[in-house]
């Protein structure tokens, strides 16, 4: 989806209404079905099942869509107003509601739609107390979920900054185009999960910025469709060097994602110390080859070679030979976890078919020069003018650039911050690179899908704190499989 400021939006709608085809109610209630239909196939809400709904309503038209959706799950709704509704957003009430002071209890839908995207300066005194009585809600009911429509009352949609009170969404839906303040890292805890819903209705609508946000369309289409007479040396075939002893899990978890993403073959390179504990647990149709040097390693027929998870410290030799592995590979290298320290300590001058994924600290030991008051998209943008490369920067809200385009991933949440996340994570580019698609495209699309298949076991197993990256792995093929088929003029290119 595209980035455009509030302002731009607002234009583009008032310029709609003029020309007389639609009315504003005709464009809330077009918004609502997007919106309903966008949640109910989506696994992070189409798993609730919300014992109330609970709408915080503000005087303008972002309460209609947020009193639309509340009429659309079948069970109790409650009401808490900040003013007057407008006379839009009174034509979505139901005459069900209810405007009691809501109680705390399990399994809330709570929607914010207290104030739009166009709202500037600090709360008025009504909205803030909402707002801490909204929060306070979410905290005291075990199992809710707070859905921010359009963006969560208190930030700012240009500069990001959050005021003293501001919703704590874990998810906002964005209408019609990202506004910038959402992809600030300020924002990240107020925002959550974004969950894009386009608008063609009001037509062009300039951008604000040439970055975009990965969606389903955005990154359509998706692995190319195989033709009936494929085998496997022609369905990619993914080399991983991988795993050391005590960190075994590591090397498994990026080659059994390669595995699930779709490579046809998966062949997993290690030292002599940790191959018999890798042969013996890794999945049956994964080759694993014992070498005793990393200069043994010889991968004419692989179009994607991972480097990194489980490695542990390497020694300057078998860095030397990592080097020269990478460097010379005809393929895609995708460097991950201990690839990135090595490439880091070594001064490994990063080349334009690689494709490096480092976690915060791992970027610091990348680029190690005072950059504390960078934004993460600012490093993003300093390390790419200096390495032609494919970077992508973990996070909340991760970022993968390369020297043309930028993108923000949308998909994934805090049930993901545990270990193994990016072992699983380096080994679906790997496969998604080795299918032929290039290293940005490989980049966004498995981030995507991985945030996507982690949302999907979150969401189905009755949302715990956390889900394991193997999770994410049987997932994966299932999520991988949804992903549209069809072109898009706007779609990542590169």
């Amino acid at each position: 989806m595209k980035i455009c400021t509030a302002q731009s939006v607002r234009e583009a709608e008032h310029r709609l209404f003029a020309k007389g085809e639609i009315s504003s109610l005709a464009l809330m209630n077009t918004v609502i079905d997007r919106l309903w239909d966008t949640c109910r196939n989506l696994s992070l809400l189409s798993h609730l099942r919300p014992s109330r709904v609970v709408v915080y309503a503000g005087t303008g038209n972002n309460a209609g869509d947020a009193i639309g959706m509340a009429s659309r799950w079948g069970c109790p709704v409650t009401l808490r107003c900040a003013g007057t509704l407008s006379d839009d957003a009174r034509m979505q009430l139901s005459g069900n509601e209810v405007q009691e002071l809501p109680q705390p209890q399990e399994n809330l839908l709570i929607i914010d739609g207290l104030l739009g995207s166009g709202a500037v300066g600090p709360l008025r005194p009504a909205y803030a107390a909402l707002v801490r009585e909204l929060n306070a809600l979410r905290a005291a009911s075990p199992g809710s979920f707070i859905l921010a429509i359009d963006i969560p009352t208190g930030l700012d949609s240009t500069t990001g900054e959050c005021g003293a009170d501001a919703v704590l969404a874990d998810a906002t839906a964005v209408i019609g185009g990202v506004k910038p303040g959402m992809l600030a890292d300020s924002a990240e805890d107020a925002v959550g999960r974004l969950i894009c819903i386009p608008l063609p209705e009001v037509g062009e609508i300039p951008v604000a910025d040439s970055a975009r946000v990965s969606d389903a369309a955005e990154l359509a289409p998706g692995l190319p469709r195989r033709a009936y007479s494929c085998f496997k040396n022609r369905a990619g075939r993914v080399a991983v060097v991988a795993g050391s002893v005590g960190m075994a899990g590591a090397a498994q978890m990026c080659a059994e994602a390669a595995l699930a993403a779709g490579a046809g073959l998966v062949v997993l390179y290690c030292l002599p110390p940790v191959y018999p504990v890798l042969a013996a647990r890794v999945a049956a149709e994964i080759m694993v080859r014992p070498v005793g040097s990393y200069a043994d390693i010889h991968e004419p027929d692989a179009q994607a070679l991972v480097i990194g998870p489980g490695l542990g410290e390497v020694q300057p030799v078998a860095a030397e030979s990592l080097r020269q592995l990478a460097q010379t590979f005809n393929g895609i290298v995708v460097l991950d976890a201990d690839g990135l320290n090595t490439a880091a300590a070594c001064g490994w001058q990063p080349q334009s078919n690689w494709i490096l994924t480092p976690h915060p600290g791992e970027m610091r030991r990348l680029f190690p020069a005072d950059r504390a008051q960078n934004t993460r998209r600012e490093t993003v943008r300093d390390y790419l003018e200096q390495h032609p490369c494919t970077l992508l920067l973990k996070g909340a809200r991760t970022i993968i650039a390369d020297a043309a385009t930028c993108c923000y991933n949308s998909t994934g949440g805090p049930y993901m911050a545990n270990g193994g996340q990016g072992d699983v994570l380096a080994g679906t580019i790997g496969a998604l690179a080795a299918q032929g698609l290039p290293p940005l495209r490989a980049a966004a699309l498995g981030a995507y899908a991985c945030g996507l298949a982690a949302e999907h076991t979150w969401a189905t197993s009755g949302y715990p704190p956390a889900i394991r990256a193997t999770e994410v792995i049987h997932a994966l093929p299932r999520i991988l499989a949804h992903q549209p088929a069809y072109s898009h003029p706007r779609g990542l290119s590169s």
